[in-house]
């Protein structure tokens, strides 16, 4: 804050805060929305994440910033990918920034999760990007990555492109050391800036402590980095995979005995979406999700099928359930 010298900061700051006077309002402005709010709950309006269970809980509101967070290997690139495909079919622009994969690598699963099946046909493939090709902007960029050439593509992504969702895969490669805390705490200051005065949701993918293992579930302060990260955003989603359930699956397919806790294993979710944060929604727990491995799918319970979406008249003829 640059303050003249040699200013009478009462005036000083009574005069600034004339420029805020619209936005100053007595308590019974509100009434009616007050009423509102208990007569029919909080508003709960955005785009919806792709499990139906999430809807009436969960949503991605314009002007926020939303961190995917979990260990390596559980799935947080995958889970948004899936997201970001479901956010195409609501009629919402989204651009991908996976700066840890090659974009024909992002659109090649993101093909395989429209089609269910890890083997799309050519034809599919054809139409499917044909179909993205306005939904869907990659951002051709691998590797670490100044933070302002990212904060360049939120603004040019959402102001020129029409974006209304950025995914930026991940903080460690925006061009920020582990350490450095303070531009840690001002990238995140910059994303919040960016997403109000465009109006877009930022998604932006970060990785954990190490902890104890893997069976123990994260949660929001396990967020590798500063404290603020966590502090400045508005929903904090931490996806965990169960590594404990993988392995005794593994186990039975090798024609291996189980112990009776392996046993109960079995009966367990793959997957758990964490709302570790929501700041202007009423919901945090936690969403049980089961992985459908050739979709790359994860569904909302262990007896529902891949979601097919729909490009249009075309539908792969190799898909069978």
């Amino acid at each position: 804050m640059n303050i003249p010298d040699n200013v009478d900061l009462v005036e000083y700051f009574r005069l600034n805060g004339e420029l805020e006077a619209q936005d100053l309002h007595g308590a019974a402005y509100w009434c009616d929305k007050v009423k509102d709010r208990f007569r029919n709950g909080p508003n709960v309006f955005g785009a919806t994440l792709p499990w139906p269970k999430t809807h009436e809980y969960v949503r991605l509101r314009p002007g926020e910033i939303s961190i995917h967070a979990g260990i390596n290997g559980h799935r947080k690139s995958m889970v948004t990918g899936q997201i970001a495909l479901h956010l195409a079919e609501q009629g919402e622009r989204s651009c991908i920034a996976s700066l840890e994969m090659k974009p024909e690598a992002t659109l090649g699963r993101l093909a395989s999760q429209a089609a269910t099946t890890s083997q799309p046909s050519n034809e599919f493939v054809d139409a499917f990007l044909g179909w993205a090709d306005d939904k869907i902007i990659i951002y051709d960029r691998l590797d670490s990555t100044p933070m302002e050439a990212v904060l360049g593509v939120c603004y040019y992504a959402t102001q020129e492109l029409g974006c209304q969702h950025i995914f930026i895969d991940s903080l460690m490669k925006c061009g920020i050391g582990e350490d450095d805390y303070n531009k840690q705490k001002k990238f995140l200051d910059l994303l919040s800036v960016c997403a109000k005065q465009t109006n877009c949701h930022i998604h932006l993918v970060a990785h954990m402590r190490k902890g104890e293992n893997e069976n123990k579930r994260p949660g929001k302060f396990d967020v590798k980095g500063t404290g603020a990260i966590t502090d400045l955003v508005d929903n904090c989603f931490v996806h965990w995979k169960n590594i404990a359930k993988r392995d005794a699956e593994r186990r039975q397919s090798d024609g291996l005995s189980l112990s009776e806790s392996q046993l109960k294993k079995l009966d367990e979710p793959d997957q758990l979406l964490i709302v570790a944060k929501q700041r202007h929604g009423e919901y945090d727990g936690q969403f049980k999700l089961w992985f459908h491995n050739d979709s790359l799918q994860m569904l909302e319970s262990d007896h529902s099928k891949p979601h097919i979406v729909d490009i249009g008249d075309f539908t792969e003829p190799e898909v069978q359930f």
